[in-house]
């Protein structure tokens, strides 16, 4: 998984994430922005997943859910109407790859460092 972080014309952060991850980097740009809070707060359940306390974790956004579950992050529009508890079907194709994303666990912890760090 690659990304890169800059800044847009208004001195926004801005997360592009590669093909397939685009999702996540929505989810840094539009819910977690340059809010110092919510990255350490992300941080921490995230370590908390990593801990197995409790198996599973959801954190709703605006646009966007963020489910932790052992080893693995999701992203997922909200638009989409997924159950948050039932998993997407193995053949299951979506339409927008801006929309859900996933990715494992320390991958998204080290990304997550590296939004905290680049907006700090």
């Amino acid at each position: 998984m690659d990304y890169d972080f800059s800044y847009d014309e208004y001195k926004r952060p801005i997360a592009r994430f590669s093909l397939g991850h685009e999702a996540i980097g929505r989810w840094f740009t539009e819910e977690l922005g340059s809010d110092q809070q919510a990255i350490a707060g992300l941080l921490d359940t995230v370590r908390q997943g990593e801990q197995q306390q409790p198996n599973r974790r959801h954190v709703m956004g605006a646009e966007f859910q963020l489910r932790i579950e052992k080893h693995e992050v999701e992203v997922v529009a909200l638009a989409l109407e997924i159950d948050a508890d039932e998993p997407i079907p193995e053949d299951t194709s979506l339409y927008d790859a801006e929309s859900y994303a996933e990715c494992g666990l320390q991958d998204f912890k080290q990304a997550l460092l590296g939004w905290q760090l680049f907006i700090a």
